[in-house]
């Protein structure tokens, strides 16, 4: 076992020891955090996810994005095999996928450059926001596609609990740093320019 792997698992179970009302309260606590940052900012295209066994859930931070007249867009995977998904804009129609996430219907994708702040979840991420995935890879390959340089790109705010932190992680080449990591303990911004 990589370790990698070593590591997604003891994240993993850490995560998974928290009881349920501890993780609806850093949900909570997550949200107000946003409230205040100034990264969810009124009219917003705003993507964030539908939560998967233990992660930590988006949904008051994306209903505090609804309150402020945000659109709101969810991953779809557009192709299992190939690991590709994009951003849907939420609507009322929703089906569980093969991996038993609900997902939006609608067919107004979202391109990657018109979104302005998407949550990203993780299993671990480290001080520089080096983040580590469940391992599939999905995330990784969509947001591969966003290049630093003279174009805004949308910026990549991790949602976790406290201890889903660590001090460094083994960064892949294809990994994609975030800008910022929200947990319930605050916000932590990893690029100079967003804070």
């Amino acid at each position: 076992m990589s370790d990698r792997a070593i590591e997604r698992k003891r994240l993993r179970a850490a995560r998974a020891a928290l009881p349920p009302a501890a993780r609806r309260a850093a949900e909570r606590a997550i949200a107000r955090h946003l409230e205040h940052s100034g990264l969810i900012a009124p009219g917003s295209r705003i993507a964030g996810y539908a939560a998967l066994g233990s992660e930590i859930g988006c949904a008051p931070a994306l209903r505090l994005a609804e309150q402020r007249h945000c659109r709101i867009y969810l991953p779809r995977i557009t192709h299992f095999r190939k690991r590709q998904m994009r951003f849907v804009a939420v609507t009322g129609r929703w089906q569980r996928n093969r991996y038993g996430i609900a997902e939006p219907q609608g067919a107004a994708y979202a391109p990657l450059r018109s979104l302005h702040v998407i949550l990203v979840p993780l299993v671990g991420v480290d001080a520089r926001g080096n983040r580590l995935g469940m391992g599939a890879g999905f995330y990784d390959r969509a947001l591969g596609r966003l290049h630093v340089g003279a174009w805004r790109r949308p910026r990549l705010v991790g949602i976790a609990h406290s201890c889903q932190q660590v001090a460094q992680l083994q960064a892949q080449p294809h990994d994609v740093p975030l800008d910022a990591l929200v947990t319930e303990r605050g916000i932590v911004f990893f690029r100079g320019d967003i804070a």
